[in-house]
């Protein structure tokens, strides 16, 4: 009788660590839906915020227009160059800037984006095989 306790406590032992396991996996897939549900509650809420920022940035942008023609109009009269030329220098200056800006930005959101597909693929993909490990451990 004693050799049928010990194997019959390890397939309890086994039994309860299975089962603790699926819990933990469902609990984590829920997890992430609820994740899921919070970043677009998130989006819902941020509106306000959102339009917020494009309204102060469109009234900074507006300032930095003026910014230009003074910096144009500096140029013009202290270095003597015509209107044009000052206005092309300062147009140009600025397009670069600008352009490396944008560059740098959309390189950065790239990468954001990348890290948090591959993040939920293989969080997914972990998921399944776990589930898929246990499923043949009940099975045998």
């Amino acid at each position: 009788m004693k050799p049928n306790k010990p194997a019959n406590a390890y397939a309890k032992a086994r039994h309860s660590a299975t089962a603790l396991l699926k819990d933990t996996l469902h609990l984590a897939d829920l997890q992430f839906q609820l994740f899921s549900v919070d970043a677009a509650e998130f989006w819902k809420r941020a509106k306000v915020g959102i339009v917020c920022g494009v309204g102060a940035s469109v009234i900074t942008l507006g300032s930095v227009i003026l910014l230009m023609f003074s910096l144009s109009e500096f140029l013009e009269s202290s270095f003597e160059l015509s209107q044009e030329f000052a206005k092309a220098i300062v147009a140009s200056i600025t397009l670069l800037v600008g352009g490396g800006v944008l560059a740098v930005c959309f390189r950065q959101l790239t990468k954001a984006g990348s890290a948090l597909k591959r993040s939920q693929t293989e969080l997914q993909e972990n998921l399944i095989w776990l589930r898929s490990v246990l499923s043949h451990d009940e099975e045998q």
